[in-house]
Formats: C-alpha cells, structure tokens, sequence
C-alpha cells in the first residue's frame, strides 16, 4: 500500500477514535477487521502511526497547523520519520505541556510530587509501553521461560523490579503462544505485580481482591500463595469476573473464588486478612496504553473519582481482621487518586495506620530504589521504573 493510502487510513481511523468512548485498541481492531484488504505489514504501520498519534496529539496538531499539512496524523508521521525538518527553535518555544503532549493542568498536578521531573514522567508516556509478561513462579522459572523466549528470536529481557516480569521489546502475539495457552505466562505490566507483593500474602491468607475487573492481581496474589489460600475475586457485575475462571484454570489455581456486589449482600460479610482495593480511576497511567485518556480527562471528573475512590476504600475497609492488611492501589500518577485518598482515609480512620513496603518486597529479594524505612506508599510510572503509572499504599488496622 502506498503511503497516501496509510497516511489516510491512519487519518480514518484517528478520526473515528476521537469521536468515540470505547477503548482504542477495540475501535481499532474492529476497524481492522473490517477492512480485510489490508495486509499484516500495513496494519502495523497503520496502528503504530495511529497511536503515536494520539498519544503525542497537542504536538502533532501543533506540527500540523505550522507546517499547514493536511491532518494532524501527518504531523504524527513527520515527528516519527522526519524529526530533522522540524524546525527546533519553533518547537523549543512551545509550551512546556503541548511539547510533552499533556493538558497544562496535569502537568501541574504531578509537579506537586515531581517538582524538577514531571515533564520527564509525561513525556516518557508518549513512547509505546512494552509488552510485559508474569511467569506463574509455582508452574516455571522466569530464566527457563526467558531462555525459551530468546530460543525462539524474541527481544526478551527481564524486569528490573518484579522477580517475574519479563519484557518483550517487539510487536508480537503471545496469545497464542504455549507458554500463555498453558498457563505458564499471563500478561502484566510490572507496576501492576508490584501490588501483588505490596500485599504480600502468607500462604494460608484469606484474601479479598475487592475491585478485581478481569483478575490479574487476583491471579497473581492464588500464585504467590501457592494455590493454598483463599482468594475471593468481587466485583460489581458478573462481565466484570467472566475471564477469571478461564484464566485460574489455564493457571491451574483452584484458591479463587468469584462473587458479584449482588452476592455478598445476599450471604453478608466476610472478613479477610488481605483486603484489595484497586479502585476504579481515571487511569492516566496508563496513556502509553490507552492515549485518549489524557486528552478527555476535566478537573471535575478527577475530582469525582477521587470521592468516589475514597467512598470504595472506606466501604471495604471494614472487612480487614485486627491486624490485618489494606492495600490500596490506582492506575493514576495524579496526586488527587493517589496520596490525598490515602491520607484522607487516615485522618478519618485512626484504628489503620502506614505499614512499611520495603519488608514486604524485600521477601521476593525486591529492592526499588527510594522505597526505605517505614515508607508505605509507592507510586512508580515509565520515567523512573520503565513501568505504567500505578500507586500502592499498604495499612494495617490495629484493633
């Protein structure tokens, strides 16, 4: 295909992608389907180019509109192709937040935490995130299945911070790879398996995933403790939980069960020794995944989240045992999700208190530099970890 003709599919498919609420990478696989013309070559190239698009929209508009091309996808394509043409001393003058493609009030927000590096933090999340696996530690070891991987020509290395991520730096389907079919692998960014260990279970635990989606904590946290806890997946609705028993069985775990809102009012509480709440956010962490996220984002819609946020991690709190442990979790970097929740939690919740990470990680041999002493809390992202942007904060309740 001519590159007129990528460029104007790459421009379609931006455009339909812009005007709509489903998820991008659904939209394009759709798209993709429909049009079974295109090729395996020129649908990377399509979707690449659609992607570096959204997620570096402010720039590419801004590229667009001064070099007066025709859509802003051929903005896109200069930055990716020809950075030289591009005229430095215009660009440098540039608003900090359009040159790091995020909304001027974001960038804000975060250089509460981030004083000197926010920028950094934001223009990391204009690169395309790595493909990350989890190797179920019970079934496999993360060299055997590294060693596999290499063997067979993939760009694999390990994580840097989980003892069982293994990043795949190429664009490759390993769904229906063996190693996934047969439960030895599942997808997880490397932020996300921190939580498991933030929540650090004992084998016998009774754990309560409380948001749990599709499960991959829930997953995470059966293997850490061996298949020998019992781990309650709940969620809202049943299409929530529905991959779980697919994927625990692929997995080989039988700890896990599953249970609706509508379930648990029906038999009454339970209470757990582990208590997760990932709760539902706004998801800027994940913009390298899921680009649109940053550009539809309000301040109002931050701040219901951030109520809304609260409201879960108190309605659940009241299921932890006497000494037992609440792990709260975002996909966010913005401060409002992540440190104002937990500390507003804290002052209205005196019976839990901040109960360090830095044991928890230094029993799967975790070392992440900054999380020392007493520290509770951790928020990572893809400037300084190489992972998404996720927070934890672990609590123990004292009576």
């Amino acid at each position: 295909m001519q590159l007129s003709s990528l460029l104007g599919h790459a421009a379609e498919l931006v455009r339909i992608i812009r005007k709509s609420p489903q998820p991008g990478d659904a939209i394009a696989s759709e798209y993709f389907r429909s049009k079974k013309y295109i090729g395996a070559s020129d649908r990377r190239f399509i979707s690449g180019l659609v992607f570096h698009t959204l997620r570096t929209l402010s720039l590419s508009e801004a590229v667009q509109q001064h070099y007066a091309l025709e859509d802003v996808v051929q903005g896109a394509h200069m930055l990716l192709e020809q950075p030289d043409q591009i005229d430095q001393a215009w660009l440098a003058s540039l608003p900090v937040h359009v040159r790091i493609c995020t909304q001027d009030w974001l960038l804000a927000s975060t250089q509460l935490r981030w004083p000197d590096h926010a920028w950094r933090v934001w223009d990391a999340m204009t690169s395309a995130a790595p493909l990350v696996l989890r190797v179920n530690l019970r079934r496999a070891s993360r060299d055997a299945v590294l060693k596999k991987l290499i063997d067979e020509g993939l760009n694999a290395t390990p994580g840097q911070l989980s003892p069982a991520a293994i990043l795949i730096h190429q664009r490759v389907n390993l769904l229906q790879h063996p190693l996934y079919l047969n439960g030895i692998v599942e997808v997880q960014d490397e932020g996300s398996q921190l939580i498991g260990y933030a929540c650090a279970p004992l084998e016998h635990d009774v754990v309560l995933d409380a948001c749990a989606g599709a499960g991959g904590k829930t997953l995470h946290i059966a293997d850490l403790q061996n298949d020998h806890g019992r781990v309650t997946a709940h969620d809202i609705e049943w299409n929530r939980l529905k991959e779980i028993p697919k994927r625990a069985e692929r997995a080989g775990l039988r700890s896990i069960k599953l249970e609706t809102s509508k379930q648990r009012d029906q038999r009454g509480l339970t209470q757990a020794d582990i208590v997760l709440v990932d709760a539902p956010c706004s998801g800027l962490g994940t913009v390298r995944r899921l680009p649109t996220v940053k550009w539809r984002i309000t301040p109002d819609t931050l701040a219901r989240h951030a109520r809304k946020q609260l409201q879960v991690l108190e309605q659940y709190a009241g299921l932890v045992v006497p000494g037992g442990i609440l792990v709260y979790a975002t996909c966010s970097i913005m401060p409002e999700e992540n440190e104002r929740v937990v500390e507003q939690f804290l002052l209205a919740h005196p019976e839990f208190v901040p109960d360090p990470l830095a044991p928890c990680f230094a029993r799967h041999g975790i070392t992440i530099s900054g999380v020392l002493g007493d520290q509770a809390t951790l928020q990572v992202d893809p400037y300084h970890h190489n992972t998404d942007g996720l927070f934890m904060a672990r609590m123990r309740k004292t009576a």
